[in-house]
């Protein structure tokens, strides 16, 4: 080896013991992020993370990193973050197409109250959820300016900010948590702070831009499908939250079933508050009417607080990130999101809050070819701009046939003066989407249709093979057996996401199974077993504070059909193994119980839901049906004997099993003007954290019917030859 070479060898040896025993690691341009750091640095340039990343210390991310986030990659602070771009030289956080990550994670408490969070000029874009404040997270203040929140793909939310740990001192200092002149558009999520109005925060969310978001939801309007929503009580209320000269625009409801556009989705709230301010804010409309269409609160659900939102702006603030807010024709008619477009425009106006260079801009013009098919006709269509201030007249220079079917215009490329993104401008696509939806039903009821025609005919002997009659003796078709294991509840009180985070009891019971065809038998299941949770399994923060848990003995009763893969009469040395899957009903027995100052006390006498103190209800009953999937696999040891396991999933027509209903809370006076014998115990177990109530229902936050999964082993026997 030569003294060169050598001399590179000890180089870069040096180099890297330097790197490990320097405090501060800094990541290098182009490479894959991993594991836990003290303190991290990241400078310009491309940085993978393909898993979960922990930093202890600050995090700083410089100007000019590009952030690629693989699934499940998340990024993960428990100490102060300073991600600062600037204008000329953003930072990026971006998902792999098709393998998108998750995002930033701030987590954990800072105790000197020293530490801060400040994001300024980054883009998130085709992230899970670009910024998660987990619950109990506390820093000096946070800073989340001068960002672009573009097409992320998550749709629950785009920020969510959970609440602060429950046993900070009221005298502390306020944190500011400043939201202002961000960008929003294209997303699938909302923003979501969880405590509006709180104790320990003040939120200023401000000369934001909410542009082109479409919230997933289901056809209702309800408090999440808004792109910006959150919780205002009456309690613990010492600072109330700044919203002010936000620009909402063109921000839908979008049905998850049927991928169609509902209606506009702005602001939504929930909570015991009686209001909450949205003043100053523009809503994309300049009729009060229409800015109601977009804000859930008083005026559709009593019993949630009144959004305070006049006056309204009736255009946006110039300090507002760049958008097109209206949209004009010649004649300064409006062109509305609703809008039919059937005859071809020769122009139209656009009005934008800052100046726009349309110099790049691409026109796009699609409709359908004909009434019926899904063939459509995209045109790039030239145009002249006339400036006139912040409004642009587009004259159409290019020469479309007039189709006079349903078509929309579409403006992309377009760019602020500072060179700087302008969300895409679509116009009579509302009604274009419709239109498509209706005719892709019909297009595919239609094939459904030809196909079921074209099918040919099973042949009846086919029938008859896959369902032979049976042609042993009666007795012969019995089989015995005996199962164990165990039950997990998956109802109210449940952790959900997670089977196995719940309480597991043991299962006992008995199996009586008949041969009726070749792949076909009929069984009953009488089962035994337990069921049992506690709200603090849960990982729903509302949840956990609800507090409650309960425990009862089950009796089952369970008729069912089967599918057995192979014939089950056969016993082949080749085909030991036999999967089976079948459908049944329930009849269940059961009785809730729980402890209270080491006494197990019945629920239901309670009427913890109000049954006995509320003369317009009665106690639900003990008995109930249900209906469940089961799947089997078997190992036939011989003719005779066999073994297996088994799985099943039941759905509980009564939403009592965990004594946990739909019911209001009950309030202490009524419980005490009752005649119910143990008080003190029906008043604990109605709300055994004593949370603020009013208004809500007992089975909150998300209102779960009853559940749950059985499985275990089993042995059976054919008795009879």
């Amino acid at each position: 080896m030569s003294k060169y070479h050598r001399n590179i060898r000890i180089s870069v040896l040096v180099i890297v013991l330097l790197g490990f025993t320097s405090i501060t690691f800094k990541a290098i341009a182009q490479d894959t992020l991993a594991g836990d750091y003290n303190t991290l640095t990241i400078k310009a340039g491309l940085h993978i993370i393909k898993e979960t990343v922990t930093v202890k210390g600050k995090l700083e991310i410089q100007a000019g990193a590009k952030i690629e986030f693989r699934e499940p990659g998340v990024l993960v602070s428990e100490g102060a973050v300073s991600i600062i771009g600037d204008k000329n030289n953003k930072i990026e956080f971006f998902g792999k197409s098709k393998e998108e990550g998750i995002g930033l994670v701030i987590r954990g408490i800072d105790n000197n109250n020293t530490s801060r969070v400040d994001i300024n000029n980054t883009i998130f874009t085709g992230l899970q959820l670009p910024i998660y404040f987990d619950f109990g997270w506390k820093r000096a203040g946070v800073d989340i300016k001068d960002n672009y929140f573009i097409n992320n793909i998550g749709k629950v939310s785009i920020i969510q900010v959970l609440n602060l740990p429950f046993n900070l001192n009221i005298e502390s200092a306020a944190i500011d948590f400043k939201l202002e002149h961000n960008l929003f558009s294209g997303n699938s999520g909302s923003v979501y702070i969880e405590d509006l109005k709180s104790d320990y925060v003040r939120f200023s969310i401000s000369n934001n831009t909410f542009y082109g978001n479409n919230i997933y939801g289901i056809k209702n309007y309800n408090i999440s499908t808004n792109i910006l929503y959150g919780r205002a009580d009456e309690l613990y209320t010492r600072y109330s939250p700044f919203i002010e000269n936000n620009s909402f625009a063109y921000n839908y409801l979008i049905d998850n079933t049927q991928d169609t556009i509902i209606q506009t989705a702005n602001f939504g709230v929930y909570g015991t508050d009686k209001t909450i301010g949205l003043k100053n804010n523009y809503f994309g409309s300049i009729y009060k009417q229409d800015v109601l269409k977009g804000i859930y609160d008083r005026s559709i659900n009593y019993n949630v607080p009144k959004v305070e939102f006049e006056p309204f702006l009736t255009k946006p603030n110039e300090s507002n990130p760049t958008h097109i807010y209206s949209i004009n024709k010649l004649d300064n008619a409006t062109i509305s999101d609703t809008t039919v477009i059937i005859e071809p425009l020769k122009g139209f106006i656009l009005k934008a809050n800052n100046a726009v260079d349309y110099t790049k801009g691409i026109l796009n013009f699609t409709y359908f070819k004909d009434d019926s098919s899904l063939k459509k006709t995209d045109t790039i269509l030239k145009y002249d701009v006339q400036p006139n201030g912040l409004d642009s007249k587009f004259i159409i220079t290019s020469n479309v046939l007039s189709a006079k079917k349903n078509s929309f215009y579409s403006l992309t490329k377009i760019i602020d003066k500072n060179g700087d993104y302008v969300p895409d401008v679509k116009f009579g696509f509302i009604a274009y989407s419709n239109e498509l939806r209706r005719r892709n039903l019909i297009a595919e009821t239609l094939k459904n249709t030809i196909d079921s025609i074209k099918k040919p005919l099973i042949p009846s002997d086919s029938l008859k093979n896959t369902f032979q009659k049976i042609d042993i003796p009666f007795k012969s078709r019995f089989e015995v057996g005996v199962l164990t294991g165990g039950s997990i509840f998956l109802g109210t009180i449940s952790k959900k996401g997670s089977i196995l985070g719940n309480d597991k009891n043991m299962l006992i019971g008995v199996n009586v199974n008949y041969i009726l065809f070749s792949n076909l038998s009929a069984g009953l299941n009488i089962e035994s077993f337990k069921l049992s949770n506690s709200d603090i399994n849960s990982n729903n923060n509302e949840q956990i504070a609800r507090g409650m848990s309960f425990s009862t003995s089950m009796l089952s009763i369970s008729p069912s059909i089967n599918y057995d893969f192979f014939d089950n009469r056969v016993f082949s040395k080749a085909k030991k193994i036999k999967p089976s899957i079948g459908f049944g009903l329930d009849i269940i027995n059961f009785n809730p119980t729980a402890i209270y100052n080491g006494t197990v006390y019945k629920l239901k006498p309670l009427g913890t839901g109000g049954q006995f103190s509320d003369s317009t209800k009665k106690p639900y009953s003990t008995l109930a049906l249900g209906y469940f999937l089961n799947f089997k696999v078997k190992y036939q040891i011989n003719r005779y004997n066999s073994v297996g396991v088994h799985m099943s999933y039941h759905v509980s027509m009564s939403k009592y099993l965990d004594d946990v209903g739909p019911d209001p809370y009950p309030t202490i006076a009524s419980l005490l003007k009752s005649n119910i014998a143990n008080k003190d115990a029906a008043i604990y177990f109605s709300n055994p954290t004593a949370k603020n109530v009013v208004g809500q229902y007992r089975n909150s936050p998300d209102g779960a019917g009853d559940s749950y999964f059985n499985f275990g082993i089993y042995y059976s026997r054919k008795l009879f030859k």
